[in-house]
C-alpha cells in the first residue's frame, strides 16, 4: 500500500507543497524526503532519494521545482542513489547535515534508514578539507612565483584557478553538487541564492556576469590577441582583496557544515526588530516608487521659513532604472507627500555604473559611499571595487575654458544698441548659468553631473559653496521663475520671457557673482 507524503505543517506553504510533491511520486519511486532549513539564506531545503541509479538532467528543471523556489522559498532536491553514495564518500557532509533522522519526513514502505555514522562521516571530512587546503596551497606558491617575476597575466590565469577552486567546494558543501559545466559567474550567480554573503564580495556588471571574473577572463583575451594591454590591470588589487574575502568564507562554510551537523535539530531563525530610522517617511516613499538597493546620506541641512522647519537630504540612490527626469519627480514627491518636512536633492546611479567611472569619479564616491552614510540597504551593502587610485582628467578645466569664452563673447553683445538687441540674450544667459551649475561640482566635487534638472544642480553648488545662497536677494528680484528660465529648452525655440533692460541688469550681477566663485576653483 503506498502512502502520502505529507509536508509537515511547519512549512508554511505545506497544503501546495504537499499536492506538487505527491504528483511527483506517481511519477518515480520515492525512497526518502527530508525537510531541512537552511538558516544563512533563510529557505527551507525539500531533498528527495528516488531509487534510480542516474536522475534525468531535466528532472530538477522541472517547472514545479522552479515554482517551488520562487512561490515557496524552498530548494529541491532530487538525489539518486549514485548522488548519495558520491556524496557519501566524498565527506562534504551534506547529506549529513541535511538528510538525517531529525528532517526525515517520509520514507518507502521497506526501507530503513541507514546512512555512514557519524565518526566515519567525520574522517571522510578532515580528509575532504585536507585535500582543499593542499590545492589551494599549492595554486598560492605558484601566485607567489608569478608576482615575483612581475607575469601579471599568469597571475590572473592562477586566480582564476583559485576563484574556481573556492566555488567548486562552495557548491559541493552548500548545494551537494557541482556545476563545471557553466561559466564561473554563472556557478557564482547560482551559489548567491545558498550563500547571501557572496553578493557582498562581488559588484555585478551586468545581472549575469561579475567586474572581477569579466577582469580575471581578460587574461585570456591578452593571450589570444597577444595584446597585453587587454589586461585589465587596474583590479589587480580587488581582486586580491576578492581573494582574501572568498578564502575566509570557504573556511567559515567548513566549520558550519561541521558544525550543523552535531545539531540534533533545526529551527526557523526569527528577524530581529529594526530600530525605526528618522528618516522613514522618504525611505518609504522612494522604496514604494522604485526599486533601489541602496541609500546614502552625504549631507543633510535644515531650512527655516514662515516658522516651518523642513528637513533638507542630500541623497546618493542606488539603482539601475531611476532616469534623469524622475529625480525632479522625486524632489516634488517627496516634499509634497511629507507635507513640506522633507525635500530631497537626489542623484542616482547604479553600482555598475560607478565601477565603469571610477577612473574619473572614484574619490567623490569613495567618501560618500561609507557605513556610517547609509540609511537603507535593500538586503546587503553596495559593493564597489575600489581601485588603487583615480586617473588624472582635464575635462573640467576644459569646461571651465569653453565656458569663460562664451561668457565673454556674451560681454561683448551685452552692450550693443541695436534694435533687439536682447534677442538670443536669454539663450546664451541659459547656457552660461547651467554651464557653471555643472562644471562647478566637477571642481569642487571631482563629480560631473548628467543631465539632471537645474533645481539639483543649484543645491548642489550651494552644498559644495553656502555662498552660492546669498544670491536669493538676486533671484527674488526677477519677475520671473529664474529656473525655469534657466532650463534650456524654455529658451530654445522662443524667448521663455521678454527680457528688459532692468532684468539684464540683475542677471549680469547674478552671473559675474557666480563666475567670480567658480573662477577661485581655478586658480
Amino acid at each position: 500500500m503506498s502512502h502520502k507524503i505529507i509536508i509537515p505543517k511547519a512549512h508554511p506553504d505545506h497544503k501546495r507543497l504537499t499536492d506538487s510533491i505527491n504528483t511527483f511520486a506517481g511519477k518515480f519511486y520515492i525512497k526518502y524526503v527530508f525537510l531541512s532549513y537552511l538558516k544563512s539564506c533563510q529557505k527551507h531545503f525539500l531533498i528527495i532519494h528516488i531509487n534510480d541509479i542516474n536522475v534525468p538532467e531535466e528532472i530538477q528543471k522541472s517547472n514545479w521545482i522552479k515554482k517551488a523556489l520562487r512561490q515557496f522559498d524552498t530548494h529541491i532536491f532530487i538525489m539518486d542513489e549514485l548522488n548519495v553514495e558520491l556524496s557519501l564518500k566524498q565527506g562534504t557532509l551534506f547529506i549529513d547535515r541535511h538528510c538525517n533522522a531529525s528532517t526525515l519526513i517520509h520514507k518507502k514502505e521497506g526501507h530503513e534508514f541507514t546512512y555512514p555514522e557519524l565518526s566515519k562521516q567525520f574522517k571522510r571530512f578532515r580528509q575532504f578539507r585536507e585535500d582543499y587546503y593542499r590545492t589551494r596551497s599549492l595554486l598560492e606558491d605558484e601566485i607567489e612565483k608569478a608576482k615575483e617575476n612581475n607575469a601579471l597575466t599568469m597571475m590572473y590565469h592562477l586566480y582564476l584557478s583559485l576563484f574556481e577552486h573556492y566555488i567548486y567546494h562552495l557548491e559541493i558543501l552548500c548545494i551537494g553538487d557541482y556545476f563545471s559545466k557553466g561559466s564561473l559567474s554563472e556557478r557564482i550567480l547560482r551559489l548567491e541564492d545558498f550563500i547571501p554573503e557572496l553578493k557582498a564580495l562581488m559588484l555585478k556588471k551586468t545581472e549575469n556576469s561579475y567586474f572581477i571574473i569579466d577582469a580575471l577572463n581578460s587574461a585570456k583575451e591578452a593571450d589570444k590577441e597577444q595584446e597585453p594591454s587587454s589586461l585589465k590591470d587596474e583590479f589587480k588589487d580587488a581582486i586580491f582583496q576578492t581573494e582574501e574575502l572568498l578564502q575566509n568564507l570557504v573556511w567559515e562554510t567548513f566549520a558550519e557544515a561541521k558544525k550543523e551537523v552535531k545539531k540534533s535539530e533545526q529551527k526557523p531563525i526569527l528577524i530581529e526588530n529594526k530600530t525605526v530610522s528618522p528618516y522613514e517617511p522618504v525611505i518609504t516613499i522612494l522604496t514604494k516608487r522604485f526599486r533601489i538597493r541602496e541609500i546614502f546620506l552625504f549631507h543633510q541641512e535644515e531650512d527655516y521659513s514662515e516658522n516651518k522647519k523642513t528637513t533638507v537630504l542630500y541623497l546618493l540612490l542606488i539603482a539601475s532604472k531611476i532616469n534623469n527626469d524622475s529625480l525632479f519627480n522625486i524632489m516634488q514627491m517627496v516634499s509634497k507627500q511629507t507635507e513640506g518636512r522633507f525635500n530631497v536633492v537626489p542623484i542616482a546611479h547604479s553600482g555598475a555604473w560607478i565601477q565603469e567611472h571610477l577612473w574619473e569619479y572614484q574619490e567623490f564616491f569613495q567618501k560618500l559611499m561609507i557605513p556610517e552614510n547609509s540609511i537603507f540597504q535593500l538586503d546587503i551593502p553596495t559593493v564597489i571595487h575600489w581601485h588603487k587610485e583615480q586617473l588624472y582628467s582635464d575635462t573640467c578645466a576644459m569646461q571651465y575654458r569653453d565656458c569663460n569664452e562664451l561668457y565673454e563673447k556674451y560681454k561683448l553683445l551685452r552692450p550693443q544698441k541695436m534694435i533687439q538687441s536682447n534677442e538670443g540674450l536669454g539663450m546664451i544667459l541659459t547656457m552660461l548659468f547651467y554651464r557653471i551649475c555643472v562644471i562647478f561640482p566637477y571642481a569642487t566635487l571631482d563629480y560631473l553631473p548628467n543631465d539632471i534638472n537645474i533645481r539639483i544642480l543649484w543645491k548642489l553648488c550651494a552644498y559644495t559653496e553656502p555662498k552660492i545662497k546669498d544670491f536669493d536677494y538676486l533671484i527674488k528680484k526677477l519677475p520671473f521663475d529664474f529656473f525655469e528660465f534657466i532650463n534650456p529648452h524654455k529658451n530654445l525655440y522662443k524667448n521663455f520671457y521678454h527680457l528688459q533692460e532692468e532684468h539684464l541688469a540683475v542677471l549680469d550681477e547674478l552671473l559675474q557673482s557666480f563666475f567670480d566663485l567658480l573662477d577661485k576653483q581655478f586658480e
